[in-house]
């Protein structure tokens, strides 16, 4: 018998004519019956040690979940939130003290922010305006003034005189940013110099709402002789021209009040020369103690060419108010 069968006999893996052969030989010989024997022993003892290997508990289990948790995404903070906050009026009323808080804290900014940004755009109004006057002086030696048989022309038609020699092109310039009180709409359309002292006359409350700018003017001053004269083209100092509309007459004794276009904090004045100074008081030079009255405590043309008076649009030229 050759080796190679007695093991594949042992191993059960010849087909049966060899099989039957080798069992013959195996009852013939007892050698042969011995030696399959042993061979199949020593098989099985290296297929089977006799020891059975049970998974410890719980493994497939453990496993599923293993693979199942790999399929899903990487966890985010989100994951951990909870899918619905509860309200609370305690938030509610936390949020809404850091919100007054802050609307506390910044509103004052923003206030005194939008009045720089108004005090800026009066003194640019005066400036341009100033350059307008500038202009007017330059070819008629003095400044603007009516003639002498309209001395009781208002105040405010100065701007009528600067528009009628083509000095004055952007009437808005007359609108104080602080007062916003002017419907410019009016403002625009008005006349000559002429035709809106007329008017004045013939429409009071027309001519009102034409000229409603917020600047009053200085029609000048009383010469030794009682006569009233503008201001030359050469003063001989720096003399108020414009300014911040003044008070209500029945205020303007009370040297407290200042302009109301400035919420009463002051007045921006334009000088001869060009410049534009903030007053925080109605004193602006030691021979002129109130720009709103001349040294007489009066509403009309100063008593000499250093005491200037601003007077209302709506008051005469030359005509004594009698306070």
């Amino acid at each position: 018998m050759k080796p190679d069968e007695l093991l594949d006999f042992a191993l059960g893996q010849l087909d049966d004519p060899r099989r039957r052969a080798v069992e013959e030989a195996c009852r013939a010989d007892p050698e042969v019956a011995a030696m399959v024997e042993r061979a199949r022993r020593a098989f099985h003892a290296l297929l089977d040690d006799g020891i059975s290997h049970a998974p410890p508990p719980g493994l497939a289990e453990k496993t599923l979940a293993l693979v199942a948790q790999g399929r899903n995404p990487a966890p985010s903070i989100l994951d951990y939130a909870p899918a619905r906050v509860p309200f609370r009026w305690a938030d509610f009323a936390v949020a809404a003290s850091i919100f007054i808080a802050g609307v506390v804290t910044l509103m004052p900014a923003v206030q005194r922010s939008r009045e720089r940004m108004n005090q800026a755009g009066c003194v640019f109004n005066l400036s341009q305006i100033g350059k307008s006057l500038g202009q007017y002086v330059s070819t008629h030696q003095s400044y603007p003034a009516p003639p002498n048989d309209r001395g009781d022309a208002k105040s405010g038609l100065f701007a009528a005189l600067l528009q009628d020699g083509g000095f004055l092109q952007d009437v808005s310039l007359l609108d104080c940013p602080y007062n916003g009180r002017c419907d410019m709409q009016h403002a625009r359309r008005m006349a000559s110099f002429e035709q809106a002292d007329e008017l004045s006359k013939r429409d009071p409350a027309q001519f009102q709402k034409m000229v409603c700018w917020d600047y009053g003017y200085n029609p000048g001053y009383r010469h030794a002789s009682g006569q009233l004269g503008p201001i030359s083209a050469r003063p001989a100092s720096l003399i108020p021209v414009v300014a911040d509309q003044p008070p209500a007459d029945r205020l303007l004794g009370d040297v407290d009040r200042n302009s109301p276009n400035h919420f009463g904090a002051g007045q921006n004045v334009l000088y001869s020369d060009g410049a534009v100074r903030w007053h925080r008081s109605r004193h602006v030079g030691p021979e002129d103690s109130d720009v709103y009255l001349n040294n007489d405590r009066r509403i009309e043309p100063g008593v000499h060419e250093r005491d200037s008076v601003i007077l209302p649009r709506d008051h005469p030229f030359g005509i004594s108010s009698g306070r």
